[in-house]
């Protein structure tokens, strides 16, 4: 029964991220900007997850959502620090690392993260997430050479 109401309230945090943010104006730089009353919800949801992993990774996301990358990176490096071993969330926690490290202007970080993440979980969705996103900065890299 704990289990399904975990899992109900994980759905519940990430379906509201996904409405604030669908429903959200986008900044120049592509962030997602929030109303106050949309922040202050997923807070709320948030407080009540029970996993200490899950709410770490669903902070994260806030701060990112709210433009606070430097606390994003914060929340994650602690989740991989006290959750290390907790496979459920440390691959999600290193994939967002590798994008916030984009973000953050640390391209070379988010490349060794994402390559960490594609061989560590070789065949698996993530593996193929991490390709994605290193494609993804394969271009971005060859069209900066161009501009160049």
């Amino acid at each position: 029964m704990n289990r399904i109401l975990y899992y109900m309230t994980v759905l519940g945090v990430a379906g509201a991220m996904s409405v604030a943010a669908q429903g959200s104006d986008t900044a120049s730089s592509g962030e997602v900007k929030l109303t106050e009353e949309q922040i202050q919800m997923m807070e709320q949801r948030v407080a009540a997850i029970a996993d200490p992993a899950a709410r770490l990774f669903f902070q994260a996301n806030i701060h990112r959502a709210k433009g606070e990358l430097e606390q994003a990176l914060q929340k994650l490096a602690r989740l991989n620090v006290l959750h290390a071993h907790d496979k459920r969330w440390i691959t999600r926690s290193e994939l967002l690392t590798a994008k916030l490290y984009l973000e953050v202007g640390m391209p070379e970080q988010a490349e060794v993260t994402a390559r960490q993440v594609e061989f560590l979980n070789e065949g698996t969705e993530a593996a193929e997430t991490a390709r994605r996103f290193l494609d993804e900065l394969k271009q971005m890299n060859g069209q900066a050479e161009v501009s160049e």
